[in-house]
C-alpha cells in the first residue's frame, strides 16, 4: 500500500509539471499585458516631460524655433520607436490556446505509460511474491487455503524466474518447494540452475550436494562426490558439507576422519537443534569403531550455565564463543562451541565431541579454564570491544563439572 501511495504522489507531481505551461498561461498573459501598458504610460510621461522642458527653453530663448522643432521631432521618433517595440512583444490572441488539446492526452498518457513501464521493468512481481511469502510464513495451518497460497507462490516464482532468470534466491526457493513436496529430481534441477548463475556460492553447492545424495538413495555416486568435493573446496565450514564428508569417511571406514568432520559440523549448528544429537551419535559410533567407546561415567564433561549481563547491549544475532582451554601447554581449546546471543541464557555441556582437533580433547587434559566471549565482529579471534567472562581453573578429576558464566564481567 505504501508503494502505491508513493507512486500516486510521484505521478501527481509529474502532472503538475505538465499542467504548468497550460494552466498559468492566461494569468501570465494578463500580467504581461499590464506590464506593457505600464511601459507605454511611462514612455508617454517621459515624452511630455521632455516637451515641457523644451517649451521652457524656447520661452527663455535658450533655443530658437528651428532647434525646438528638431528636438520635438526626435522625442516623437523615440516615443514611436519605444511604443512599437513594446507592442511587438505583446502576445497575440491566437496563441492563447495553442497546444491546449495536448493537455488531456498528456495527463492520461503519463500514468498509463509509467504504470506500464513499472509493470514490465519494475518490482511489482517481487512485491507480490514478498507478500505471498509473508502470508505463508504467518499461516501454520495445513488447510485448503494454505495449500492454495503455496500454489500461488509457486506459480508466481515460476513466472518470475522466466523474467529474471539470474535471481538465485527464487531458484533456491523453487528447489526447496520441490524437495518439501518430495520431488528431489526437480529440486536438484532448480539448484543446478542457481549454481549456473552463482558457481561459487557455498550455500547453494551444499544444498545441491545434499539433494543429489538423497536422490541417489544415500549413495555416494560420482555425481554426488563431485558436487560434495566442489562444495567443500568453496566452504569447508558448511555443516551440511561436513556432515556429508563425515558420512563418506565413515562408509570408507576412516573413523577418525569422520569424527573430525562431525566435530567441525557441531561447531556450526544451533546447539539446541536435533542435528547436534545426530552428529554426536555418529561420533559415538565412529569412536566405537575405533575402540574408543568409554562408558558414560568415564566421559569428561563441563556443564556451563551461560548468560549475558542485562546491562550489556547486544544484537540477538551476535556470536558467542565458548571454549575450554588448557591451563598449560597449547592454548588451542580442547572443546569449543559457537552460540547465538539471542539463545542465551543457556545450559550447555562441553566434552570430547566438541574438540576442534582429533586427539586434542577434554580427555587429554586435567585442568582447563572456561572462556565465554560475546563477539562484536563475529570473529572467533578476540577483538577490541568484545565482552568476556572467564573461569580460571577447573579440575577435571571428578569428570563431571558444573560452572556458571555470566557475560560480561570484563571488556577487551
Amino acid at each position: 500500500m505504501t508503494l502505491w501511495i508513493l507512486i500516486a504522489g510521484l505521478l501527481l507531481l509529474a502532472s503538475l509539471f505538465v499542467l504548468y505551461p497550460f494552466v498559468p498561461y492566461s494569468f501570465m498573459r494578463k500580467q504581461k499585458t499590464a506590464d506593457q501598458n505600464h511601459a507605454l504610460d511611462t514612455n508617454l510621461a517621459i515624452f511630455y516631460d521632455n516637451k515641457a522642458q523644451l517649451d521652457i527653453q524656447l520661452d527663455n530663448q535658450q533655443i530658437d524655433q528651428a532647434q525646438y522643432q528638431q528636438l520635438i521631432a526626435e522625442a516623437q521618433q523615440l516615443l514611436l520607436s519605444d511604443t512599437a517595440q513594446t507592442q511587438h512583444s505583446q502576445p497575440t490572441s491566437g496563441n492563447s490556446r495553442a497546444g491546449l488539446w495536448l493537455l488531456p492526452l498528456l495527463l492520461i498518457a503519463i500514468p498509463a505509460i509509467s504504470l506500464s513501464l513499472y509493470k514490465s521493468l519494475g518490482a511489482s512481481a517481487d512485491q507480490y511474491i514478498a507478500q505471498l511469502i509473508q502470508l505463508s510464513t504467518q499461516s501454520a495451518a495445513h488447510t485448503a487455503a494454505d495449500a492454495e497460497l503455496r500454489e500461488q507462490l509457486h506459480r508466481a516464482l515460476q513466472q518470475r524466474v522466466k523474467q529474471r532468470p539470474d535471481n538465485i534466491y527464487y531458484w533456491a526457493m523453487l528447489a526447496k518447494q520441490a524437495i518439501d513436496s518430495g520431488d528431489l529430481q526437480v529440486g536438484s534441477d532448480y539448484f543446478a540452475k542457481a549454481i549456473e548463475i552463482a558457481p561459487n556460492d557455498g550455500y547453494l553447492l551444499a544444498q545441491y550436494a545434499e539433494t543429489l545424495f538423497m536422490l541417489a538413495d544415500s549413495q555416494f555416486t560420482p555425481a554426488v562426490i563431485e558436487a560434495l568435493d566442489r562444495a567443500f573446496a568453496i566452504d569447508s565450514s558448511n555443516p551440511r558439507v561436513l556432515g556429508l564428508k563425515g558420512i563418506q569417511a565413515f562408509e570408507n571406514k576412516q573413523w577418525q576422519l569422520a569424527v573430525t568432520y562431525w566435530q567441525g559440523a557441531i561447531q556450526q549448528v544451533d546447539q539446541n537443534s536435533a542435528s547436534v544429537s545426530a552428529l554426536q551419535a555418529g561420533i559415538a559410533r565412529a569412536n566405537s569403531s575405533l575402540g574408543q567407546a568409554p562408558t558414560d561415567s568415564a566421559i569428561p564433561a563441563v556443564k556451563i550455565l551461560l548468560s549475558i549481563d542485562p546491562s550489556i547491549k547486544y544484537r540477538p544475532e551476535q556470536s558467542v564463543f565458548v571454549a575450554l582451554v588448557p591451563t598449560s601447554g597449547s592454548p588451542m581449546p580442547v572443546a569449543a562451541r559457537k552460540l547465538r546471543a539471542g539463545d542465551l541464557p543457556l545450559s550447555i555441556s562441553l566434552g570430547d565431541a566438541d574438540a576442534l582437533m582429533a586427539g586434542h580433547n577434554l580427555s587429554s587434559v586435567t585442568q582447563v579454564k572456561a572462556i565465554a566471549r560475546l563477539s562484536q565482529t563475529g570473529s572467533a579471534t578476540p577483538q577490541a570491544g568484545d565482552w568476556e567472562a572467564v573461569a580460571q581453573v577447573i579440575e577435571l578429576g571428578s569428570l563431571q563439572k558444573k560452572i556458571v558464566l555470566r557475560i560480561i564481567d570484563q571488556r577487551l
